[in-house]
């Protein structure tokens, strides 16, 4: 989606589908590395799991609601 904003300027807007996949690409990659980190400090694989998924559910959610946020915000696009 693109909007004119003045004389010849477009302002380019994410689509939600947009910022859904990045957040669940980025997500991906945080949990993994979250599930590894938790390992080589000792956890268990099993304990490792439930808080890695706990959290990078509550962090997914953040992550999407603060990119849509800033979907919405002109600063510092041309």
């Amino acid at each position: 989606m693109s909007m004119t904003a003045g004389s010849n300027t477009t302002v380019k807007m994410e689509t939600r589908t947009r910022t859904l996949v990045k957040t669940l690409v980025y997500r991906c990659w945080v949990l993994f590395s979250t599930y590894i980190l938790l390992v080589m400090t000792g956890k268990s694989l099993s304990e490792a799991l439930v808080p890695t998924i706990l959290v990078n559910c509550v962090w997914m959610v953040s992550y999407y609601l603060y990119d849509r946020l800033w979907a919405h915000i002109k600063w510092g696009r041309q």
